[in-house]
């Protein structure tokens, strides 16, 4: 009997006052039943009048009759509408502290399979929305400290506040169970300050999903070799994409716009990194343009090893 109460009072508490007001309710039911058997023929006559009477103002199909009867509905009205009363105020309750939860970034995620962006800035924010223009069901985990609410809301984001180098915010944005990580350079630090802070969040990560997939976007030369050290499956290395274009721009006048078109991602069109079949075995590169152009593709590059 101990462990049962111990139980009950580990339950939550929506749950356990639903159990109370059943026994209440069922309580009264029998009570009437057995009061009043030739107004109230069945046990479940009983309790559909408790249940309706006071929940509501009661339908008049069946009214006690007897003294006994009457008072055993005053006490019933009185013990069950009250009860009913501080079950929907729990309810509700419940209901806006969990939006509130949701809203702030207190709440943990239950997903998985998902995709977890570390940081809020400009290249997550255009991040996110060309991820949703190309899988609008994708679920993305967005972990950000600095913010007060979840700034997207409206869409397919939830929201998680915290440190990302502790456990406990990681756990809440269930790291264990997500599929791929972003983590992007702190925009309030300087870079060489946001490089170590990505270090330490992809230690931590890997720390506790050592298989997850995560991409490090690196804003200095000197931390690259440490974010591989420290586990990184690929890295951006923003600086270098920056210096490209600008070099290109700079002898080429008006190339970074379709430079950037090429990039730009849409349904139709992407930058894909795909397996070669049997049949472009042995086959030089020209051959393969041909064959792949029949498919509505074209091929812009080979990667051998480590190399393009």
């Amino acid at each position: 009997m101990r462990g049962f109460f111990d139980r009950f009072r580990q339950m939550n508490i929506i749950l356990r006052l639903f159990l109370i007001i059943s026994i209440v309710f069922i309580a009264f039911g029998v009570s009437i039943h057995f009061i009043e058997p030739e107004n109230f023929p069945t046990i479940f006559d009983g309790i559909w009048w408790v249940v309706v009477t006071t929940a509501t103002v009661g339908y008049g199909d069946y009214v006690p009759e007897t003294i006994i009867g009457r008072s055993v509905g005053i006490v019933m009205i009185l013990i069950g509408a009250s009860l009913v009363t501080f079950y929907m105020v729990t309810v509700a309750t419940s209901v806006f502290k969990t939006l509130d939860a949701l809203h702030e970034g207190s709440a943990a995620y239950k997903g998985k399979e998902h995709m977890i962006i570390v940081g809020w800035n400009e290249r997550s924010k255009n991040t996110i929305q060309h991820l949703h223009f190309i899988n609008p069901t994708l679920h993305i985990v967005l972990i950000d400290d600095s913010l007060t609410e979840n700034p997207l809301a409206d869409r397919n984001v939830y929201f998680v506040k915290g440190n990302t180098t502790k456990d406990e915010t990681l756990k809440r944005a269930n790291i264990e169970k997500a599929g791929t990580v972003l983590i992007t350079a702190d925009q309030n630090m300087n870079e060489h300050e946001a490089d170590m802070q990505s270090i330490l969040t992809l230690l931590a990560i890997k720390g506790l999903n050592p298989m997850i997939y995560c991409l490090v976007e690196i804003l200095t030369h000197e931390q690259v070799n440490n974010a591989r050290r420290a586990g990184a499956d690929e890295l951006i290395e923003t600086y270098l994409v920056s210096s490209y274009i600008m070099v290109t721009s700079i002898h080429s006048h008006g190339l970074s716009t379709p430079i950037l078109s090429l990039l730009n991602l849409t349904k139709e069109r992407r930058l894909a990194l795909v397996t070669p079949t049997e049949e472009f075995r042995d086959k030089t590169f020209s051959r393969g343009v041909e064959l792949l152009l029949k498919e509505g593709f074209l091929l812009i590059g080979i990667k051998k090893g480590k190399s393009f």
